[in-house]
């Protein structure tokens, strides 16, 4: 009987579900998704050489050959898009060892205007694919 004399919830059982809480918590983290970036751009963290790896409005993703910086350290990112230059202060949130190279998150905490916008429209391009161009008549 899952139900005891108070009509409380008495089973063992069911007082503790198996519910594997941690993929909702890795995919509820970020309030902006973040959108994979096809061809990697090349850019720099600290002094050591980076690709951006994907992006998102309020975060940046980088793959390095070299340790991140430790969690909570300012850099200043620079690096081109289709649409300009991109200049972001941002903050080292997470930095993980995978497959022999460091993948370091950087939350963004302050860019110029130009740089916001240009960053909008790239993350806009990688949520939205261009439909495929027609061919001539």
């Amino acid at each position: 009987m899952h139900y005891g004399a108070e009509g409380v919830l008495a089973c063992r059982q069911c007082t503790r579900p198996q519910v594997d809480d941690l993929p909702m918590l890795m995919t509820e983290r970020r309030r902006f998704d973040r959108f994979p970036i096809p061809n990697p751009i090349r850019t720099s963290v600290g002094a050591s050489p980076a690709y951006v790896v994907d992006a998102s409005i309020s975060g940046i993703g980088v793959m390095q050959h070299v340790e991140a910086p430790p969690v909570g350290t300012t850099c200043k990112l620079m690096f081109e898009s289709d649409f300009g230059p991109i200049t972001l202060e941002c903050e080292v949130a997470r930095s993980a060892v995978k497959d022999g190279t460091v993948q370091t998150g950087l939350r963004i905490v302050a860019a110029d205007d130009e740089s916001d916008s240009r960053l909008r429209m790239l993350v806009m391009e990688l949520a939205i694919p261009l439909a495929p161009k027609p061919t001539g008549h």
